[in-house]
């Protein structure tokens, strides 16, 4: 966990992992509210992926870690993507979050250092899919191991979080990064009180930013 405002009075925007990842300046960060909370890089053991219980561990971490500090209400980092999907699959994620959950007021601030190519044909045709279920359901049908939308991912967007940007990693196995933003002031309370506990989170939203 980065408090971007301690970091960059120490570093500078380079400071910021993300900053390797997309190109922006201070005023996106001020946009976040000027104390935004980046996120680093998490790996779960492939012996324990399929199960929920370290995601549950590591955002119960990160909730105890916002409620000691409730001066940060935004989280931002990658969320990655494997390159184990395939072209297709990808293809359907960028456009589906480009297209029906655009975050155009922060996206307008933010330019991936390696984009990601998007077929023009594929825009053409359209979106085949209108929610995330049914986009998780397609992509399902697509994978021949029957993956949906990556878990992480999932758990991002069922806090309210919106993907800004995508880069492709080359440093990191050419993954397809998206650059997440997650206002927790924001979130449904139910879905907070999963992570912080029922009184820490009704503290938490009471607190002044």
């Amino acid at each position: 966990l980065g408090p971007s405002d301690q970091i960059c009075q120490r570093q500078g925007i380079r400071g910021l992992y993300t900053s390797t990842l997309f190109q922006y300046n201070e005023r996106f960060l001020q946009k976040l509210g000027g104390k935004g909370v980046e996120l680093g890089r998490s790996f779960v053991r492939p012996e324990y992926q399929k199960s929920f219980t370290p995601l549950l561990l590591l955002w119960k971490g990160i909730g105890v870690w916002i409620c000691r500090n409730p001066q940060y209400s935004v989280l931002f980092g990658p969320v990655s993507i494997s390159n184990d999907y395939t072209s297709i699959s990808r293809q359907l994620m960028v456009s589906y979050f480009t297209e029906r959950e655009p975050a155009s007021e922060l996206a307008a601030m933010v330019r991936a250092r390696h984009p990601f190519w998007i077929n023009p044909l594929s825009r053409q045709h359209g979106l085949p899919v209108w929610d995330i279920e049914e986009l998780s359901a397609v992509i399902a049908d697509i994978e021949t191991d029957g993956k949906g939308l990556p878990v992480l991912l999932r758990q991002y967007l069922k806090l309210g979080g919106k993907l800004v940007g995508f880069n492709v990693d080359k440093q990191f196995a050419n993954a397809l990064d998206g650059l997440i933003v997650v206002n927790l002031r924001s979130t449904e309370p139910r879905v907070l009180e999963r992570y912080m506990g029922k009184a820490e989170a009704a503290a938490f939203l009471a607190a002044k930013a």
